[in-house]
């Protein structure tokens, strides 16, 4: 049920974000598809391609992980205080 909540809010951040542009690719067919290609139906087939029924949602999550629409352009920062310590150190973690 989890999984399909989650994809549930990808499909409306790629409505939102990437709607001009494809967000799914079938390696098989070569084909790419938009959100609007892909429909609205969430469930029955909402993630196969058209043409052979490939299934992309790794596609989907590839280009989720991966497209500037949808990622932070700035890295993300822990603040880390040491015991004993007044000082903060910010650690910056990468996005990939």
């Amino acid at each position: 049920m989890h999984v399909v909540l989650l994809f549930i809010r990808l499909r409306a951040l790629l409505f939102a974000e990437c709607r001009h542009h494809s967000v799914a690719f079938c390696e098989t067919c070569q084909r790419g598809y938009t959100p609007e290609e892909l429909g609205t139906d969430v469930g029955n087939g909402c993630y196969l391609c058209r043409q052979c029924g490939t299934d992309l949602r790794a596609s989907v999550t590839t280009h989720a992980r991966t497209c500037p629409n949808l990622t932070p352009t700035k890295p993300l920062v822990r603040m880390v205080v040491r015991p004993g310590s007044q000082s903060v150190r910010r650690s910056y973690r990468s996005s990939a």
